[in-house]
């Protein structure tokens, strides 16, 4: 995967509290003095701005908000300057001008949409870094900031498939979701549309995520924090209704979740149906971002009987972000100091982390190795359980899925299930767990003439000799994924 950082003058080199901090707000449009009011215009941001921006000046936000102008300008329920003056951003003096810069030139001549910070430009951070310094850091530093390119890039050579149909760039592209949560449809987008802003995505906003994705930036929303705090979410922080995310169900349902953090770590459509298992054997039927259905307990095969299912992790107040975002931190990371509290003390989450995860590590190589020795047994290749697309990449020919039993394709989906979350547990230790454990029964069934299995090779390893085996394997799930669209 090729990786592009964030990379801005902000990271380059230290910033005094003055220049980001929000200060106590009050006055609008650009630079105010350093006795109060808003910080001054950064240039950072100043450096979106046109050449005819540069030299323009700041009309206000009643100018911006006549009739004739985006005072008649609808979000699909009310005007969007109506909805502006009931936020936080309005109270505190935070006007048009202060995110999309000065505004005479664009008043003075509006058709031309270049005199003024638009999209793709405004869903850069430094927009809303001006006055959200602490946060604009801590995101900087996260896995959101930075772009998976190959999706994105993909899409400009195949914008059908990557856009319109498995629509993988409203995940990959802060831009792309920035627009949906706008109201844009990509399934209606022409090819040139879909290239367009994947172009802008590479060029101009390189984030997988950014302000705009998770935040409307015009309107409360009533999408509360778990604290009750109102932090304009353009959805929720918690939901147990997964109709849209369930097995079998749609890029356009999965990718229009109502759940601000699992519209996208969602297993999209990760389905472990008999039905499924049987037609879907070039590679694991869930995306490397299934945390939500571990969390919730669902798309694993659970065999007969009633699964271990959920945590209290699935119905603590906010979900992903209690834990991944205590005091609204958005480096997305847990620490267990203060994401674990006041559950468990910091001692009590790292033994429990350091339990599980290794239990879980042992697990997924016994039966690892238990389908390596039944493919053995049966192929002469140890390799032959996996999908096909995994044993093509090896430069072997897969068998004939016919001739893989339905025990083995259950098991080997929740093997990849179970790694493809990332985890280990941490999310949903018991239904992890009952997954391994029922995949394993599924292999053992289908030893019905008294063979037995070698020894597991991984005794003795360390922890972190075990987790680099099967993150290879992880790996290899996420090329086929790749090579699979691509055909």
């Amino acid at each position: 995967m090729k990786w592009k950082w964030f990379v801005t003058l902000f990271a380059a080199v230290p910033l005094s509290a003055a220049l980001l901090a929000l200060q106590s707000c009050a006055g609008e449009g650009g630079p105010t003095s350093s006795t109060g009011g808003l910080p001054g215009v950064t240039a950072a941001f100043r450096a979106l701005w046109s050449p005819d921006q540069q030299n323009a000046s700041y009309i206000g936000s009643e100018a911006c908000g006549q009739a004739a102008c985006h005072g008649g300008a609808t979000d699909g329920d009310e005007e969007i300057y109506t909805h502006w003056k009931e936020t936080e951003h309005y109270t505190k003096g935070v006007g048009c001008e202060r995110c999309h810069g000065p505004g005479s030139a664009h008043a003075a001549d509006p058709e031309d949409g270049k005199n003024i910070v638009k999209l793709p430009q405004s869903s850069e951070m430094v927009v809303c870094g001006q006055c959200h310094g602490p946060i604009f850091d801590q995101h900087a530093t996260s896995q959101h900031s930075k772009l998976i390119q190959d999706p994105v890039e993909e899409a400009i050579v195949n914008p059908a498939q990557y856009g319109r149909n498995s629509r993988c760039v409203l995940c990959h592209s802060g831009l792309f979701k920035a627009e949906q949560m706008e109201g844009l449809d990509i399934g209606t987008l022409s090819n040139e549309q879909i290239q367009e802003i994947a172009e802008e995505t590479l060029t101009v906003s390189p984030h997988s995520a950014d302000c705009v994705s998770c935040h409307n930036p015009h309107a409360k929303t009533g999408n509360l924090t778990d604290d009750g705090k109102e932090v304009q979410l353009w959805r929720k922080t918690f939901n147990t209704d997964t109709t849209a995310v369930a097995p079998g169900s749609l890029a356009a349902s999965f990718t229009a979740f109502d759940h601000v953090c699992a519209q996208c770590h969602n297993g999209r459509g990760a389905d472990a149906s008999d039905a499924k298992l049987t037609s879907s054997t070039s590679r694991p039927n869930m995306h490397d971002s299934n945390q939500f259905n571990m969390l919730l307990g669902f798309a694993g095969y659970e065999g007969v009987g009633p699964p271990a299912q959920n945590t209290a992790h699935a119905t603590a107040p906010g979900q992903c972000s209690k834990c991944h975002m205590p005091d609204s931190r958005h480096t997305f990371t847990v620490s267990f100091d203060k994401g674990c509290a006041p559950c468990h003390t910091t001692a009590d989450a790292a033994a429990r982390l350091t339990s599980v995860k290794d239990d879980i590590l042992n697990r997924l190589l016994s039966l690892r190795t238990k389908l390596d020795a039944w493919a053995q047994q049966a192929f002469a290749n140890p390799l032959f359980w996996e999908y096909t697309t995994n044993i093509t990449a090896e430069g072997f020919t897969p068998p004939s899925q016919a001739s893989v039993p339905l025990p083995i394709k259950r098991a080997r989906h929740n093997y990849y299930f179970v790694i493809r979350s990332g985890d280990y547990g941490a999310h949903n230790a018991p239904y992890a767990k009952h997954l391994l454990t029922v995949a394993e029964q599924q292999v053992d069934s289908v030893v019905s003439d008294g063979r037995s299995f070698t020894a597991n090779p991984y005794v003795g390893l360390t922890t972190q000799q075990k987790l680099a085996i099967i993150e290879a394997d992880r790996a290899r799930a996420r090329k086929a994924d790749m090579k699979e669209l691509d055909n």
